[in-house]
């Protein structure tokens, strides 16, 4: 989340973040009788209606050997159903001014709906066809995986593409998180039409299901849109995922040689889990540390006082499983090796000192002011209602929020970054032209070729 310089900075002059009132609960809960959990955000004023359909499994099923299953799968949903070719079915969606949009993470699918009211019965059955009845025709399997391959082949020009893939890998060996969402060419190549519909079959089930709603549609009218279109969408018993833990690496650097101007480097490893007991004081030191942008500590040094980089940030994906820790930067090749060791060195004095009280209050201030900017549309309520169900966070989140963020002391923050920042075991992905970057190697380091990039 990112807000323009000026109101950024003014922000920062708010030493005692103020909480903001927000209405609870954000909407109304029902458990379906097909399992399927309803969520719905009365909204009128604005004759459009906006529906998030949240499948609870994402590319963490994909079984080995066929990694971009999930991806592939959601990308075809809208390529041809019993009713309508893909060319019909799009042609209906533009006929009602409406949209139909499928996306892939890896724990989650979504399907998005957005449509006037006047005519949300007609896209709803759009969408009850590609849900329940997609055909996954041979032809357009075909072409939609040739399309995943070349474009996975393209991005192997982008070396921030290719740092993220080579680091993503290494950090998580054997696991789905260290895998493309897309999957590569070769798992791409193994695929077939019969697991295409055999993963729809066994996940896309209204008991692995998160559906809500937000505009100008009631409650009933909701359950009864679900009832009329979605009636022969049935239970089933969903196979349970089991990963081990991601194993702690020691510090480890790969260098991957290719012919860039600058160099682009990540350091970082294991993080932490949405449910984390520590979560919000991992949020506030992760924007102290380098979520900030301009306030924060590797901004304010490696960028703007030592001009050692174009870009440098830190982020924590926490998942419902553990995500990485990623602190990212572009550099001149020359300079990689100063930027690393500056970079290094500041989150190990983070970690001994911690944060001031005025960067933790400029952080809470953040966070608190701008929480309520992911409420304002309906759009943005219907995409916020299944995260929070997905996270167990509860439909009075957003009433809570502000305290949960105003509450976490600087001591907390403290002992999060003593916990949960390893500066002696980062692992280190720099991409660049080795011939000018003069590196010099860590304990633990190999030298790859570039080759191929990025999960997402």
């Amino acid at each position: 989340m990112r807000l323009a310089l000026s109101v950024y900075f003014g922000l920062l002059l708010v030493l005692t973040p103020a909480v903001p009132t927000i209405a609870a609960p954000l909407g109304v809960r029902t458990v379906l009788d097909n399992g399927a959990v309803l969520l719905v955000a009365e909204r009128p004023g604005v004759p459009m209606v906006i529906m998030t359909l949240l499948v609870k499994t994402g590319a963490m099923a994909d079984p080995d050997g066929r990694a971009g299953l999930a991806n592939l799968t959601a990308e075809l949903l809208t390529r041809g159903t019993k009713q309508h070719s893909a060319q019909a079915l799009a042609e209906a969606l533009d006929f009602l001014g409406a949209s139909l949009n499928v996306d892939t993470d890896y724990e989650t699918t979504t399907l998005s709906l957005t449509t006037l009211t006047k005519n949300l019965d007609a896209a709803f059955a759009l969408l009850s066809d590609v849900l329940l009845s997609p055909t996954f025709p041979q032809e357009e399997f075909e072409r939609k995986r040739k399309e995943i391959q070349g474009d996975l082949q393209s991005r192997e020009e982008n070396p921030g593409w290719v740092a993220r893939k080579a680091f993503l890998q290494t950090l998580y060996p054997q696991h789905p998180f260290g895998r493309l969402v897309e999957g590569d060419p070769d798992t791409l190549a193994a695929i077939t039409r019969a697991d295409v519909v055999q993963f729809h079959q066994t996940y896309y089930r209204p008991n692995n299901a998160i559906i809500a709603f937000a505009g100008d549609i009631s409650h009933a009218q909701a359950v009864k849109l679900l009832h009329t279109y979605f009636s022969n969408w049935h239970p089933a018993d969903i196979p349970p995922l089991v990963w081990s833990a991601p194993q702690r690496h020691p510090e480890e650097r790969i260098t991957l040689d290719k012919k860039v101007t600058q160099a682009n480097v990540l350091l970082g490893h294991e993080g932490i889990a949405r449910s984390n007991k520590d979560y919000y004081a991992v949020l506030l030191m992760n924007y102290i540390l380098g979520g900030g942008g301009f306030g924060s500590r590797l901004m304010d040094r490696v960028r703007e006082e030592l001009g050692l980089v174009y870009s440098i940030n830190s982020s924590f994906s926490a998942r419902k499983h553990p995500g990485p820790f990623i602190i990212g930067l572009q550099t001149r090749n020359a300079t990689a090796t100063q930027a690393v060791s500056e970079v290094l060195q500041l989150v190990r004095q983070f970690v001994e000192q911690g944060p001031s009280e005025r960067e933790l209050a400029a952080a809470k201030s953040y966070y608190i002011n701008n929480f309520p900017l992911r409420l304002v549309s309906n759009r943005d309520v219907a995409a916020l209602l299944p995260v929070i169900e997905f996270h167990e966070l509860g439909l009075d989140y957003p009433d809570r929020y502000p305290a949960l963020i105003a509450q976490v002391t600087r001591e907390q923050v403290h002992a999060a970054a003593k916990t949960y920042l390893h500066p002696d075991r980062l692992l280190q992905v720099i991409v660049a032209d080795l011939t000018q970057a003069n590196l010099t190697p860590p304990p633990h380091s190999s030298n790859q070729p570039a080759t191929t990039g990025d999960p997402q």
